[in-house]
Order: structure tokens, then C-alpha cells, then sequence
């Protein structure tokens, strides 16, 4: 280093052969460590990690391109699972599968109220209401079909009497008719009363099987056999559900949404307060010990310095990274 604080061209030269070799490692190592002993709050302060989140989601809502992005990597996963044509079971790892099968199977009771919170709103309702309906009627019409053959066999008997019997009483046929249509009438109404009456004994059974605790076992089961169900799932059948999405008039929904949230007043102090929620925890403490608590500090470590030195060796190698130590 010469007396005005610039390297000459062999101090230069000198080090950028160390920084090419060994001394990449031992820079790399300071640096990690130096970074682990920062608070995790100094790492990514809250105002810093708000500007930065709004202003990368600000620029992605605002570019054109990011539906198309989104659009081709669709394609893309959808060509190639139009390829695979075994189904997933034989896809999957046979250890991640079984692991996965075994956390779906083991027994678990959610609140009841969470659950009638979630299951019972007013599509649901009307969509099971619906079902209902549906069965109850198609019920009632088999029982009543007896009803139904009499009062048509009435009705041919009717016909043949003529008119003096038709002057005498009315209209039998008229009658037998009428019998039939009432009740048809009499079955819709009395089944719509059932089943409006019944719907919140139904979304309260659905709820205590879901989260009665002496239950949790056949819900296990139940969990695990939708997971089976997925298992044998396809390539090209994912393909077709994944195009059925249409994940592109999605995305425009979603950027939408979006540039309308983050333009209004509110969005700022709500992202903040959603980033302080996320820190609040760690905030104070160092990067190291938030890795040690997690078992993640060696693996962290090995990596960051392996990757910081390869990093450093490549700078060091460039032209420009010569023009800049000769420069300072």
C-alpha cells in the first residue's frame, strides 16, 4: 500500500492471487460471522423490508409481462405432466409418500365452531340444501307413485262413465287429476319444509363429526383415503384441472386486487404492521442463535461461507475488480 493509501500493481497483483485462493475462504468466514452476530432485527429492519416489499410488489402489478410469465410457466408444468402418465404414487418418492400418509392419518379434532365458521356459509347452505332437496323428492315421488297409478287409473275410468257422470259430480277426471297434482304439491312443500328445517341439524352433524374428539380416527381415515384418492392421479389429468384454472385470468384478478390495496392509504401501515408481526419475535435476536434454536446454524454456516468464498474467487478474477483495487 503505498503512502497515499493506493495499492501499487503488486500490492495489487499479491492480492488479488490470495483472494483468488485461500484468503477467499478466510474472508468469507469473517464475513458470515460477522453476519451471524447481527440481530435479526439490524438484518432486515422493518421500515427497510416494508419499502422494499411495496416497491418489489409495486413494480410486478405494474409490468406486463408478469402474467405472461405466470401464463408460460403454466404451459410449461402442464406440457410436462401431459408426458408423465404414471399416477403420483409412482411419482413420489415411496418415503415422502408414506410420510405424508402417515401425518394425514394421525388423529386430530379442530374447534366445532371453527369448523361451522368455515363449512357453513350461506353457498354451502344452499348448495346442500339443494342435494337435499333433491333426494327428498325423488324419494317422496317413488313412494307416492302408488297414489299417482290409482288416480290415473281413475282418471281412464272417468272417461269411460261420460258425460252424465262427469254433469253429476264435476268432472271425475278433473278430480283425479287435480288428486295427483296435489299431491305433488303437497310432497314439494312438506319437503321443502324438511329440508329448511334440517339444514342446521346437518351442518351441526358434519361439524361434530369433523371435531368430536371420540371421531378423530374416522376423520384420520377419511383424510387419508382423499389422499390415496390424489395418489392415483395422473400426469395429463393434472394437466387438464391445471388449464381448467385458467391461472392467467387469475393472476389479472389477483395484480388487480392488489394495485387497488396498495394504493390505498391503509396498505403501507398494514404491510409494516404485518412485517413487525413476522419479526417481532426475533427482532433483537442475533442471526446465530435464531439458527442454533432451529438446529439450521452449521448447515447455514458451511453453506454461506462455501458459497461467499466461490463468490469472492470469481470477483477477484475479473478485469474489473483489478480497475477497481487499482482505483482506491
Amino acid at each position: 500500500m503505498e503512502d497515499g493509501g493506493t495499492c501499487s500493481s503488486v500490492d495489487a497483483q499479491t492480492l488479488i492471487s490470495k483472494l483468488q485462493s485461500e484468503a477467499a475462504d478466510s474472508l468469507s468466514a469473517l464475513a458470515v460471522e460477522s453476519l451471524l452476530a447481527t440481530p435479526v432485527g439490524e438484518l432486515m429492519p422493518a421500515e427497510v423490508v416494508t419499502a422494499a416489499a411495496r416497491k418489489a410488489l409495486g413494480a410486478w402489478l405494474e409490468s406486463e409481462t408478469a402474467v405472461k410469465v405466470l401464463n408460460s410457466v403454466v404451459e410449461t408444468l402442464a406440457h410436462r405432466l401431459q408426458t408423465e402418465r404414471r399416477p403420483l404414487k409412482d411419482v413420489m418418492a415411496s418415503d415422502v409418500r408414506h410420510a405424508l400418509r402417515e401425518m394425514m392419518g394421525r388423529p386430530f379434532s379442530p374447534d366445532r365452531r371453527l369448523v361451522l365458521t368455515i363449512i357453513d356459509r350461506p353457498p354451502t347452505r344452499e348448495l346442500v340444501r339443494q342435494l337435499l332437496l333433491d333426494a327428498v323428492l325423488e324419494f317422496g315421488r317413488r313412494a307416492s307413485a302408488p297414489v299417482a297409478g290409482m288416480a290415473r287409473g281413475l282418471g281412464s275410468l272417468a272417461s269411460m262413465v261420460g258425460d252424465r257422470v262427469k254433469a253429476r259430480s264435476g268432472g271425475l277426471g278433473s278430480l283425479v287429476g287435480a288428486v295427483s297434482d296435489e299431491v305433488e304439491r303437497q310432497l314439494e312443500k312438506r319437503a321443502v319444509e324438511f329440508v329448511d328445517s334440517a339444514l342446521a341439524g346437518v351442518f351441526g352433524q358434519i361439524a361434530d363429526a369433523v371435531s368430536d374428539p371420540r371421531r378423530a380416527a374416522e376423520s384420520a381415515e377419511l383424510r387419508t383415503a382423499f389422499f390415496d384418492g390424489a395418489l392415483e392421479l395422473t400426469g395429463p389429468q393434472l394437466a387438464r384441472e391445471l388449464a381448467n384454472l385458467d391461472v392467467a385470468g387469475g393472476a389479472e384478478i389477483l395484480r388487480a386486487g392488489l394495485k387497488r390495496w396498495l394504493a390505498s392509504p391503509a396498505s403501507e401501515a398494514q404491510l409494516k404492521h404485518f412485517v413487525e408481526l413476522l419479526g417481532e419475535r426475533d427482532a433483537k435476536r442475533p442471526l446465530q442463535e435464531v439458527l442454533q434454536e432451529i438446529g439450521l446454524l452449521e448447515v447455514a454456516r458451511e453453506v454461506a461461507r462455501s458459497q461467499l468464498a466461490n463468490r469472492i474467487r470469481k470477483i477477484a478474477s475479473t478485469p474489473e475488480f483489478a480497475a477497481w483495487l487499482g482505483s482506491i
